[in-house]
Parts: structure tokens; C-alpha cells; sequence
């Protein structure tokens, strides 16, 4: 029987390696029998430490898991079980979810992912144990905290969570096609961190694996962020340092993250790689600390070389494999080889992952004070402005975005179109739509007549749910810049979102729901940026339309994302009562301001704690 209290501690003789360690966290790794490995994280000095068990087995077989002594186990109102002693002396523990069986290849992608079975339980006056059985070929994995009496208040912390601690959050990577993979409760941040590496909650297309994922990462801080914020629970700042850490022990030699999304080569995609360097730069916003400053200088000059030329300027890659077309021929998309505005035929001009790069960049320099990039950058925005100004072939794009508007138009709308305009759709879908590639490397365009702003240049068909996308980052870019020309593209791609019927077109579509989780965090930056009462409203809508499907809320709305309100100027978000209430906290020190959405038709008082005087709060 593995005593769990026991393996929180390596035995005498076994090689331990330190993974990483700054002044008040480490994490150590060992193995045990049977090539099984155990990963500890240490929270210095409290004596609080969370371990993540790996078995693996070559035969099937069992094995059992036991506390010893007079333990209860009980069901925990954040997630998982709690197992306590009836004396005051020893210590509790956490098991955030489930025992499961993995299979993973040697890159770490989890294949496949189950519930363990279970033989039954036994509790008793002397132990509480559990076995389970192991096929062959599977690892068993278990997570659980080690809590010590002196630190039993974290315990508490667990078992009254706040209503608006157990609502649903949206993940930036882990949303993207399953709603139901929203991160609920402080144990759902174990659906994402497995063995030390935090993972998109779903296997991702087209090999169907899952991928470690910095863009869930930082999700997941900033939703950390915003309820440590909110509630001053210990909890949260140390799954934070959990969260932190975990993505820096990932990072390679030579500064990058690789995440083999599409290919065994292990491919390095830099949208995620930008997911951490903001989550760094947060961090290091927050506190000064040496490791993290390392580790983000290194992004840094990582993400400075994922680079190709254009006429304009320098272009940031969407991932490694656009280096070549050696590589980018292992690219699970269609694209077009083109050399159109002086690319490399194999650079598809990804406009979102550009925008993103440039804005990690800015941040780098102005929590660092390292200006070793700022002549790359701005080469970079020279080249961002020259393709958000092309306007080419308005007579060909002006119509053929008519045309296929059509086609994006709500399921009921489509229904009531007259015959010769459902002829019309049917021509976009079915020739303009998988022509509009080579139409786009004729004449080289992404800003559409109307407001729509197309993903990439050289990438077939129409990624439509990346438009929200698009939007957010320009929000994020303009912030910078404030200037017109980027700010009458982003009025037309908001009024487009807003008034086309788009949005319900996502909401009916499977797969691109999650255009609805960046539209929302697209206004929320909008709404930090812009007094028009006219965002709050459409972030109102927004947050409706996310309720209805289940997503959860974007993680900034809780007010504690660093990019957008400084750390220093952060104030707490409400913690209502009621928990069917949904707040978007955009409130900065010396601005208090509140939207409190009620989405249940049913009358709600607005009462809780971090309630601000109601003249300051809009309700809708």
C-alpha cells in the first residue's frame, strides 16, 4: 500500500532532482519502484505541499492508497475530497479530482484519459485506503495537498468558497471546442495541471492528443489573480506560484516552449509562447524575483527570432513550422504558397499571433526596462500598420463580403432569406468562400468592407471565429497607440460583431463557440479604454450570450488582468451573494465601476461583500 502521508517525503538513498526553486516555492522529482515518479511542490516556509503520483506499469495489475490513522473523508465544496483527522495535531489533505489512467507518448501529449476503477473503499479507526486497478500499458496519476495543522485555516478556505469562487471561467485554449472544459472551482485547476505540466482540458484537432498549453496558463492566473484578489484566500496565491513555476519548468534551453499541437516534431506555437511571457511579465509585475526575470529575458530573445521580412517590416510567425516549407508542408491546414507583399512562400501572414507578439514585446520592455528590442518592434508595427492599411480591390471584396456575410447570418436568418439570395449564399459557400484564398494573394487584404478582419493571408477558406480574435488584439495593440487609423478598423469590426447576427451564428455553430469568450474579453479591454456606455451594454450581451452556452466569463473580468489595470490600481471584484449573478469588475483605483448582469429573469438583490456604493455600479 502507498501511504500517501509517507511518499510526501523522498526515502533515504533516492536521488532527488530539483526542477526549480525560488524563496518560497520548490518543486522536487524522484522516482520510485518500477520507473513510477513523484513530483513534490513545496510552499516555503508553511510547510504546505502539493504531489502529483505517477505509477506506471508494463503488466495489469492493482495498487491501494492509504492514510493512516483516524481519517474522515468528505466531499469538498470547491471540488474533491477532503481527507481530515479527528485530532487537531495531524495534518489534512486535498485530492482536487478524480485518480485517472493516461496513456502518453514520449513528448508528454496525453492519448487517452479515464477514471480509474476502484475496488472500493475502507474506512476505518486505523487508516483510510482506496485500490484501484492499472490496465497495461497505462500510468495512474494522483494529485493531492498535503495540509499541515498549523495551516488548517487553507482547509477552511476550501470548504466555503464564495459563489463566485465555484462559477465557471473561460479558458483561452481549452474553451476552443468543448464549453464544458471551463475551469469551476479551485479543484478544476487539476483538470489542467497533470504531473506538473498544465494542459489544454481537451484533445486538440487533428491528431487528438493534448497539448501542454501556456494560453490555458495564463487563463488560469489571471482567474487566480482575480480571485485571490477578491477574496484574500492564501489558496489562490499558492496555486498562482503552482501555475507560475509549472511554466517555467517547462521552458526549454533555449527559451521556448514547444507544444507539438499538430506534429511529433514538436513544433513550437508562438501564440502560446506570448500566453507565457505575459503570464511572466504579470508575475514579475506583482513581485520582483530573479527566476522569473530570467526566464522572461529568455522568452524574449526566443520570440525575437520567430521572425520573417516583408517589404513593410518584420513579421512575427504564427509557429516553427512557417520557418520552411519543409515544415510548414507538415502543417495540418491548406494554405497557398505566396511570396505576396516580399514573404516567404511559407509565412500564411497571421495577423492575431503578430499583434500578440508585438504587445508581449512592449510589455517585456516596460516591466524590465530592457530596450534591446525596441528597433525590432517597431519594424514589427511598421509592418502591422502596412497591412491594416491595405484597401486593395474594393470592388471585388465589397461584394464578396456581402456575399458571404450571408452565409455567417443566424440559422433562422438563412431560413428567411428569399430564393435568389439563398442562391447568392449558396455561391459563396460553396466557390467564393474556398476561392478566397488566391483572391487574397492577388489582392492582399485582411481589413474587410464592413468590418470584418480575415485571420491570415495565404491560409485557405474563411476562419471567421477568429475574427473575435482579431478584434481583442487590436483593442490590446491600440492601447499602446491610440491611433485613428486603428481606431475606426476597430469601431466597423465591433459594430460588425455586434449588429451582423455573427454572434448567434457562433452560439449554433459546434466548434466556434468560443468566438463568444474572446468577444467578450475583446469588450471588456474596449470597455477599459472607452467611457461609451454602449460597450458595457454589448459586454452585458456578451455575457449573457456566455451564460447561455455555458462557457463561463473571460478571466479578465474579474479585474486583476495586469495588462489592463497595473497591479498597484486593481481593486477587488464583488463576491455577490447570489452566485447567479454575472460581474464584470472595471474598476481601477480612483474609478469604481461595476456591470452586474442578471441573466435569470427572476428579481436578484445585489448584496455580498466588495459591494460598491450603487451610484457607481450599472445594472442591466
Amino acid at each position: 500500500m502507498y501511504k500517501l502521508e509517507k511518499i510526501t517525503e523522498p526515502p533515504d538513498g533516492i536521488c532527488v532532482q530539483r526542477v526549480v526553486e525560488s524563496h518560497d516555492f520548490k518543486r522536487e522529482k524522484w522516482l520510485i519502484a518500477d520507473g513510477s515518479e513523484i513530483i513534490k511542490d513545496s510552499f516555503i516556509p508553511t510547510g504546505i505541499a502539493c504531489c502529483f503520483l505517477r505509477l506506471s506499469q508494463s503488466t495489469e495489475g492493482s495498487v491501494r492508497f492509504g492514510f493512516a490513522g483516524n481519517y474522515s473523508l468528505s466531499s469538498c465544496r470547491s471540488g474533491g475530497w477532503l481527507v481530515t483527522s479527528f485530532s487537531q495535531e495531524q495534518p489534512a489533505y486535498w485530492i482536487p479530482q478524480n485518480i485517472c489512467l493516461r496513456s502518453l507518448d514520449a513528448n508528454k501529449h496525453i492519448l487517452t484519459q479515464a477514471v480509474a476503477g476502484t475496488a472500493g473503499f475502507n474506512i476505518s479507526d486505523s487508516n483510510v485506503t482506496v485500490e484501484c486497478s492499472i490496465p497495461k500499458n497505462l500510468s495512474l496519476d494522483l494529485v493531492f495537498w498535503k495540509i499541515p495543522a498549523e495551516a488548517s485555516k487553507i482547509v477552511s478556505e476550501l470548504e466555503q468558497p464564495a459563489a463566485l469562487e465555484t462559477q465557471p471561467f473561460f479558458m483561452f485554449g481549452s474553451s476552443a471546442f468543448q464549453p464544458s472544459m471551463a475551469y469551476q472551482k479551485p479543484a478544476g485547476l487539476y483538470a489542467h495541471l497533470v504531473h506538473g505540466h498544465v494542459y489544454e482540458n481537451h484533445a486538440i484537432w487533428p491528431r487528438y492528443w493534448r497539448i501542454c498549453s501556456e494560453f490555458d496558463a495564463y487563463a488560469l492566473y489571471l482567474t487566480l489573480s482575480g480571485l485571490e484578489s477578491a477574496t484574500h484566500k492564501r489558496i489562490y496565491s499558492l496555486m498562482k506560484e503552482q501555475i507560475l513555476f509549472s511554466v517555467i519548468a517547462r521552458q526549454s534551453g533555449d527559451g521556448g516552449w514547444y507544444h507539438g499541437e499538430w506534429t511529433d516534431r514538436m513544433e513550437s506555437h508562438s501564440r502560446f509562447h506570448c500566453a507565457a511571457m505575459h503570464l511572466l511579465t504579470h508575475a514579475l509585475e506583482e513581485q520582483s524575483d530573479d527566476i522569473v526575470r530570467k526566464a522572461l529575458e529568455k522568452a524574449a530573445s526566443f520570440i525575437s527570432k520567430q521572425t520573417d521580412k516583408i517589404k513593410a517590416g518584420t513579421w512575427f510567425l504564427h509557429d516553427s513550422l512557417e520557418a520552411s516549407l519543409e515544415t510548414q508542408r507538415l502543417s495540418p491546414f491548406r494554405w497557398a504558397r505566396s511570396t505576396v507583399l516580399g514573404k516567404s512562400p511559407s509565412n500564411m501572414l497571421v495577423l492575431n499571433t503578430h499583434l500578440d507578439a508585438i504587445i508581449a514585446l512592449i510589455r517585456y520592455e516596460q516591466v524590465t526596462g530592457d530596450k534591446q528590442y525596441a528597433a525590432l518592434v517597431s519594424s514589427a508595427c511598421g509592418a502591422a500598420k502596412a497591412v491594416l492599411d491595405l484597401r486593395t480591390a474594393e470592388w471585388i471584396y465589397r461584394p464578396l463580403f456581402w456575399a458571404i456575410g450571408l452565409s455567417l447570418l443566424p440559422v433562422s436568418a438563412q431560413k428567411d432569406l428569399s430564393l435568389p439570395m439563398k442562391a447568392v449564399k449558396r455561391l459563396a459557400w460553396k466557390f467564393f468562400i474556398p476561392w478566397l484564398y488566391r483572391i487574397r494573394n492577388m489582392f492582399p487584404r485582411l481589413v474587410m468592407p464592413g468590418g470584418y478582419i480575415d485571420r491570415a493571408l495565404s491560409q485557405t477558406g474563411l476562419a471567421d471565429a477568429y475574427h473575435t480574435l482579431n478584434v481583442m488584439d487590436l483593442i490590446r495593440y491600440n492601447k499602446l497607440f491610440q491611433e485613428d487609423d486603428l481606431n475606426e478598423i476597430i469601431d466597423k469590426a465591433l459594430e460588425f460583431t455586434q449588429k451582423h447576427g455573427i454572434r448567434t451564428y457562433w452560439a449554433e455553430t459546434k466548434g466556434k463557440e468560443y468566438a463568444l469568450g474572446f468577444w467578450a474579453e475583446a469588450l471588456y479591454h474596449m470597455c477599459m479604454l472607452s467611457d461609451d456606455p454602449k460597450y458595457r451594454n454589448w459586454l452585458a450581451e456578451a455575457i449573457i450570450d456566455l451564460e447561455g452556452k455555458g462557457l463561463g466569463l473571460p478571466p479578465s473580468l474579474l479585474g486583476a488582468n495586469a495588462e489592463a489595470v497595473p497591479v498597484k490600481e486593481r481593486l477587488p471584484c464583488p463576491l455577490p451573494e447570489d452566485g447567479s449573478l454575472k460581474i464584470a469588475n472595471l474598476s481601477r483605483k480612483g474609478h469604481i465601476e461595476i456591470v452586474v448582469v442578471n441573466p435569470t429573469g427572476a428579481a436578484l438583490n445585489f448584496k455580498g461583500q466588495n459591494i460598491p456604493p450603487h451610484s457607481w455600479i450599472i445594472k442591466t
